[in-house]
């Protein structure tokens, strides 16, 4: 790895040192040291001895010092013009081990300039040689400039200005600038990139007040900010993740500032991440009841409200903290929250985390919380505080893993541990709750109890469960004295099943008790009827609301609504019609709808019209799945949802489906608009210009295109046949022999032979 690192390296200095002028014969001398070097790190063809090694590194050393102030120009890049930087690389020693390190004073400003240097751990070599000491490469191009400033209005003491400017990881920039202005602090971090020949552009920023401007009873606006970006989208899954740690209120609010700027211009990249036709704006601000200024306030809230547009997507993000200022040990409680809003999926969702909350400097506090409400064809709600009882499935929802509402000491000293936590939930059929409670003393001899409690109410069909469970044990050294053990379960109706089970050990002997009991032999509650799958289907079908126009034919045609349409779609004649629903995908076997279970797996193929309609659909939500296949399968995938229609041309008699509508033709020349039928002059000259523009050549010699992308299709072995989606392809293979693969796969397999 040391070799690859090493040929890096010097192709990126390569092209550094072109910018400042170096002439081939040294750019060539450079390459040449530093393939021999990369082949001595790698120990091609064998292990190198100490002194052809020292002899390659001389020769690198020899090549990279030779630019002379060429390499220190080619590192600072455009900085080499500010004064006071360019003496920052005049000892060549210096910069080629320890890199560029220092300042200059531009004025009021002082510039703090840095950057890294490749050190590398050097081969083993031959004849048993001990182990000789890193070695430096040389330095790469200034990573961060840092900029202080004081306050044009003197003074600041606490609020320092300032500014940093950093490479990303994606080839992008970013910077960081802090400007103290008397009653206020402004603060703002970017970050640019290029994406697809645009640029990408994120901006937060913020403006604290030094004296909170006071509203009433208490409470007081102690920040305003923003967010906007161009060619920039919302990443639901990055900001759920950042949720639970925190990083996202840092990042908007900054409630724990990030250790450097390069850390948090990362952080606002991945969250916020480029992408083309794109834009967010969004504004925030910061309550506080109680506020003390700098030292912090007794409860505070932060909330930004973000849009993102064209999509409608709304992301609110909220940030709930109470401490005692000057104290927060004894009290110091954060909750992050975030609430999205996403037509597209009709769904609204709500995530919520403790995040580096204790009490009384010995308590931790933890726990998350979450809602799912769809309001779409299958919708559903799912409400839980610290997740949902052991084995339960949300489906439809998705949620990730929960932790646990609780409360543990936090002692590095484990003398005493105690430990309670819990967990409440409620869906569109049931209602759980739970807890568990657990201490432990270690003072030679170790006890540990504890005491666990979970039930589960299910609506329809009506069906109850609880658990209980409880036990102690005591030891010392690793040896067990004693331990008892107590289960119990109790579940119903149909008829009512108790089950219990205890276990007693000592060193002497043991003891276990485990027995059911069932109390009366009524029947269990059943589901209604389940429903046949096609007649879902077909019903959906009939609704006006999932018939839409597929194809207006002309874009540079608008068409008026016609009087009293009411549901109908207006189609053009080279328009055409797709039927659509949501409720089920099509074309394969499912096993479920609306979260019920069908009778038997059912399918439903449409197949009048020319082509089928795409949806996203989650096939965890029709399909029961192995815990296997839930981790491999796409989360979503696109799915037959309905089928287009192209209509013929209806005979002339027809008059009930002939648009009577007139037709205007509109001119619009140079900004101005025109009518034809006014009987306006013709412009000569432009219809010139239109004819001789028709009559020359094409521009590109030619027009194939040189990539193409096509639709990954999946067959099954064994079967001739071919599907347009892995789930179909998967689904025919649970019900008939074969394996479900890749097309290109198949018609390319790899020979495993002796591997």
């Amino acid at each position: 790895m040391s070799g690859n690192e090493i040929a890096t390296y010097a192709a990126t200095l390569r092209g550094y040192l072109v910018g400042a002028g170096a002439g081939n014969a040294e750019l060539s001398a450079l390459t040449a040291a530093a393939q021999a070097l990369a082949d001595l790190a790698d120990s091609l063809p064998g292990p190198p001895t100490a002194a052809a090694w020292q002899t390659a590194v001389d020769r690198w050393n020899a090549a990279r010092d030779g630019f002379g102030p060429k390499l220190g120009a080619a590192l600072l890049g455009p900085l080499a013009a500010v004064p006071g930087l360019s003496e920052l690389t005049s000892d060549l020693g210096k910069l080629a081990t320890e890199g560029i390190h220092g300042g200059a004073d531009l004025g009021p400003i002082h510039l703090e300039v840095a950057s890294a240097t490749l050190v590398i751990q050097p081969p083993a070599f031959a004849g048993g040689a001990g182990p000789a000491d890193a070695v430096a490469i040389g330095p790469f191009q200034v990573g961060e400039i840092a900029a202080t400033m004081s306050s044009p209005f003197g003074g600041g003491k606490g609020l320092p200005g300032g500014g940093s400017i950093v490479r990303l990881p994606d080839a992008g920039f970013g910077g960081t600038l802090q400007v103290p202005l008397g009653a206020v602090q402004v603060s703002a971090a970017a970050a640019l990139n290029m994406i697809g020949g645009q640029p990408a552009f994120l901006a937060v920023m913020g403006v604290q007040f030094v004296t909170p401007i006071q509203l009433s009873f208490g409470f007081s606006l102690d920040r305003v900010g923003g967010i906007i970006g161009i060619n920039r989208r919302v990443d639901t899954d990055a900001l759920r993740g950042a949720v639970r740690t925190g990083v996202a209120g840092d990042v908007l609010f900054a409630v724990k500032p990030p250790p450097n700027p390069l850390t948090l211009l990362t952080a606002a990249d991945r969250l916020f991440p480029s992408s083309r036709g794109a834009y967010l704006i969004g504004p925030s601000l910061k309550l506080a009841w109680l506020s003390f200024g700098s030292e912090g306030s007794l409860i505070g809230l932060d909330v930004a409200v973000i849009v993102e547009i064209p999509a409608g997507k709304v992301a609110i993000l909220g940030v709930a903290h109470a401490a005692i200022p000057g104290v927060p040990f004894v009290l110091n409680l954060r909750l992050d929250v975030l609430g999205i809003v996403d037509p597209t999926q009709q769904l609204v969702s709500i995530d919520a985390s403790l995040v580096d909350s204790h009490v009384l400097g010995i308590f931790e506090v933890y726990g998350d919380a979450a809602m799912r409400l769809s309001w779409g064809t299958a919708g559903y709600l799912v409400v839980t505080v610290g997740g949902f009882y052991p084995g339960f499935n949300p489906e439809p929802a998705h949620l990730p893993a929960l932790r646990r509402v609780g409360l543990s000491i936090d002692n590095p000293i484990p003398i005493l541990e105690v430990r309670a936590e819990g967990y409440f939930a409620v869906t569109s059929n049931s209602i759980q709750f739970g807890g568990r409670w657990e201490i432990g003393i270690s003072l030679g001899i170790e006890a540990h109890g504890f005491v666990q409690v979970d039930a589960i109410v299910q609506f329809r069909p009506f069906h109850f469960e609880a658990r209980v469970a409880a036990g102690f044990d005591v030891s010392a050294g690793g040896f067990s004295f004693a331990s008892v053990t107590l289960q119990g379960a109790i579940a119903g109706p149909g008829p009512i099943t108790i089950h219990g089970a205890l276990s007693i050990d000592v060193f002497l002997f043991s003891i276990s008790w485990n027995e059911t009991f069932t109390l009366g032999s009524g029947p269990s509650d059943a589901l209604p009827t389940p429903q046949v799958l096609i007649d879902v289907i077909q019903a959906e079908m009939k609704k006006p609301e999932n018939v839409h126009a597929q194809s207006l034919g002309d874009p540079l045609v608008v068409l008026v609504p016609r009087p009293n349409a009411g549901t109908l779609a207006a189609v053009p004649p080279t328009g055409s019609l797709q039927v659509a629903q949501r409720r089920a995908p099509l074309g394969f076997l499912i096993d479920r709808i609306d979260g019920k279970p069908l009778a038997a797996p059912q399918g439903v193929v449409a197949k009048t019209g020319s082509a089928d309609v795409l949806e996203r659909f989650s096939p965890g939500s029709y399909i029961n799945l192995t815990n296997s296949e839930a981790l491999s399968r796409p989360p979503f995938d696109l799915l037959p949802s309905g089928r287009g229609l192209t209509l013929a041309d209806p005979p002339i008699s027809a008059s009930d489906i002939v648009d009577t509508r007139t037709v205007r033709q509109i001119v619009i020349r140079n900004g101005h608009m025109t009518d034809p039928e006014d009987g306006k002059t013709l412009d000569l000259a432009s219809m010139v210009a239109i004819t001789t523009a028709a009559g020359k050549p094409p521009a590109l010699s030619n027009a194939a295109p040189l990539v193409t992308a096509k639709t990954e299709t999946w067959t099954a072995t064994g079967s001739a046949a071919s599907f347009a989606s892995a789930t179909a392809a998967h689904q025919f293979v649970r019900r008939h022999a074969g394996v479900a693969q890749a097309s290109a796969d198949a018609a390319a397999p790899v020979d495993m032979t002796g591997v």
